[in-house]
């Protein structure tokens, strides 16, 4: 979205809402799309070649910009203006928020939680180990290239680089991202330590800290989170266990299904700028 008649009206049409953006626009030092990338350049790669802080100003917005939005198959223009309408959506609800049209969102609510089970964590672990390999398949071949050795499958690709990548983090239990105590070896006491064990969640945030909102039990994990099993101490809150009833749904099969039942239920997709758009009335 480069004009401002195209970014107001995606915000809000709503006159004090407009006067708020109209601010932000006239202190905006940027006007075009390509000012806006180098912008973004020089903010994500400082003292970098021009070229190269472009390139990477592209990479960020496609890739690490609200990443849930990036699509494979989809053109990378239709996937920018949707992170765009999502970027606005986010300022009208800021907007709202500062006029107390709204309540602040909260953030202990188990609808705005996230969780990550086993599958993710092993994908980000197969991602970065598969990563290292590469990179040293690709280092083995210009060495032997250098010294003009024979190329061979057991020289260039080395069993031990993946198969560590993946063994060590599992066994210490410290993961990809400088998480650590992801995997641990099973308390198996009884039958139901066992159970309780393989259901339990862990919290990112920092055992030192307070954080009494986050240690509190929510209405919203009724059904989901158990009451009463969680450590005494600094972890106190910070790491629960799924309830022994609690089935976790996963792979949904047909996103036409469900995006037909978001339908059903009311959800409007985002329709189109139009350009003879005329402000509501007063």
């Amino acid at each position: 979205l480069e004009s401002d008649e195209e970014i107001v009206h995606r915000v809000s049409d709503d006159p004090e809402i407009v006067k708020f953006m109209l601010e932000n626009l006239e202190e905006a030092e940027v006007q075009t799309q390509e000012d806006a990338i180098e912008e973004l350049g020089t903010r994500v790669a400082s003292g970098q070649g021009k070229n190269y802080q472009l390139k990477r100003a592209n990479y960020v917005i496609d890739r690490y910009l609200l990443p849930h939005l990036h699509e494979d198959d989809v053109e990378e223009e239709d996937v920018r203006i949707n992170k765009a309408y999502y970027l606005c959506r986010m300022a009208e609800a800021a907007f709202e928020l500062a006029l107390y049209r709204r309540q602040s969102d909260d953030k202990d609510h188990y609808a705005n939680k996230r969780l990550k089970v086993s599958g993710d964590l092993m994908t980000d672990l197969f991602r970065t180990a598969l990563n290292k390999l590469a990179r040293d398949v690709k280092y083995q071949l210009e060495r032997a290239n250098m010294r003009n050795r024979q190329l061979t499958v057991t020289t260039v690709v080395r069993s031990d680089v993946l198969t560590e990548r993946l063994e060590h983090p599992i066994a210490t239990g410290n993961w990809v991202g400088g998480r650590s105590g992801v995997s641990q070896l099973v308390d198996r006491t009884d039958y139901m330590g066992v159970l309780s064990h393989l259901r339990r969640l862990r919290s990112p945030l920092s055992r030192s800290q307070p954080h009494f909102k986050a240690r509190d039990l929510h209405a919203t994990q009724w059904g989901r989170i158990c009451p009463s099993e969680t450590p005494e101490g600094p972890n106190c809150g910070l790491v629960k266990n799924f309830a022994q009833a609690m089935e976790l749904s996963q792979h949904v099969d047909d996103e036409r299904e469900l995006k037909g039942e978001l339908a059903s239920m009311g959800v409007e997709g985002i329709p189109e700028i139009t350009t003879d758009h005329k402000p509501a009335d007063d």
